[in-house]
């Protein structure tokens, strides 16, 4: 099974998972939106930073989660 196989199952089965994806795909478009604010803000470059720490805990969550499911899968095969 591929990454990219197990990603699909998951959010096909998971929804845990499924609402980490969501999230974590929301927050990309968020801090996107951010990096283009001119002139850099303090605000908003707090917000930048809070945003990505979230992101980056919630791909940690799924990399995990991903991990899992293949070894699972491979043991069962």
């Amino acid at each position: 099974m591929t990454r990219e196989e197990a990603i699909q199952k998951l959010l096909e089965t998971d929804p845990q998972f499924k609402e980490w994806y969501e999230e974590h795909e929301e927050l990309k478009w968020k801090v996107h939106k951010l990096d283009k604010h001119f002139p850099p803000d303090p605000e908003v470059e707090a917000e930048e930073e809070r945003l990505k720490r979230r992101k980056l805990y919630l791909k940690d969550l799924m990399e995990v989660r991903i991990k899992e499911f293949i070894e699972q899968n491979e043991q069962a095969a």
